[in-house]
């Protein structure tokens, strides 16, 4: 089951029975590439908390007080006179996906070089950029899932009151003290990036009360 940002949950299945199965990362969160080839396959890509966030930022077009390493490193590509043309995602290492970022010289296709990335740290990029995500065929065919059953099982929470995420699917009735934890970090990345101080400050309070209260359970 994954959780999408907007809230809506997917039930999904793995496209290759006896290929090599992501094990759940679960509450971690994910980029999940969909294939635009026509079999709708989507591969999710565990991520880093911090740039699943600039992600979101990213997409949203959320304006910054200070640059992010990502606007830098586009600034300093066009500086020496290249431009990004596409982001792959090549492989997978054991359960470590990896990326490669290609540029090629201003008004010159034919020069081109590429660098090999964290998937998260590309697919950033290709978003700053605006350019294809494209990723390896056998890959997608063998690490990814199919969607079997689309439903919105949780409202999308309100704006209003700073909270952005509810709780991962789990099978106990309430939220783990981990899961609690992970809810509150992600809530308090995401006001920090979004310029919500108060917000953050507040989520940050809850979090320092939540491992307080851990360490003396």
């Amino acid at each position: 089951m994954i959780k999408m940002r907007d809230g809506s949950h997917v039930k999904c299945v793995h496209n290759n029975p006896q290929g090599v199965h992501v094990h759940n990362y679960a509450p971690n969160p994910a980029v999940v590439l969909k294939m635009e080839d026509g079999t709708g396959l989507l591969l999710p890509i565990i991520v880093l908390e911090m740039s699943s966030v600039l992600l979101m930022a990213a997409v949203r077009n959320v304006q910054l007080a200070r640059p992010t390493m990502y606007q830098v490193l586009k600034e300093m590509i066009e500086k020496m006179g290249y431009t990004v043309k596409l982001v792959r995602v090549t492989k997978r290492e054991h359960e470590t996906y990896l990326a490669q970022l290609h540029l090629t010289k201003l008004n010159n296709d034919a020069e081109s070089i590429s660098f090999d990335l964290r998937p998260s740290d590309a697919i950033n990029i290709a978003v700053k950029c605006k350019v294809p995500i494209q990723v390896n065929k056998n890959l997608a065919y063998s690490d990814g899932v199919r969607i079997v059953e689309s439903a919105d099982l949780a409202p999308r929470a309100a704006s209003s009151d700073g909270l952005l995420f509810t709780g991962p699917d789990k099978p106990a009735e309430q939220p783990s003290t981990d899961e609690k934890e992970f809810i509150l970090v992600r809530n308090m990345l995401v006001a920090a990036v979004e310029e919500r101080y108060r917000d953050a400050a507040l989520w940050r309070d809850k979090l320092t009360q939540l491992r307080s209260n851990k360490n003396w359970t």
